[in-house]
């Protein structure tokens, strides 16, 4: 692979980390999580935003270290 390649799987990854460090926050400051008298829990729309952004970020980040390990372990072969 090249290198430009993985960098852009690594800004990729870090712009999603990025994504859900801001949700959270944002959900944290503005939107309070609460559970009213029936016991039903109330989010906004930023709780899913920041799970599904971590879940994309880890995943391109393992993908990044995959990458990283192949190209390692095809420069011992050789």
């Amino acid at each position: 692979m090249q290198k430009s390649f993985k960098n852009i799987i690594l800004k990729i990854s870090l712009f999603f980390l990025f994504l859900t460090v801001v949700s959270v926050l944002i959900q944290r400051i503005f939107y309070p999580i609460y559970v009213d008298a029936q016991g039903l829990l109330h989010e906004t729309l930023w709780t899913p935003i920041g799970a599904f952004s971590f879940v994309l970020s880890m995943a391109s980040f393992i993908i990044y270290l995959m990458l990283l390990i192949f190209a390692s372990i095809k420069r011992r072969i050789k």
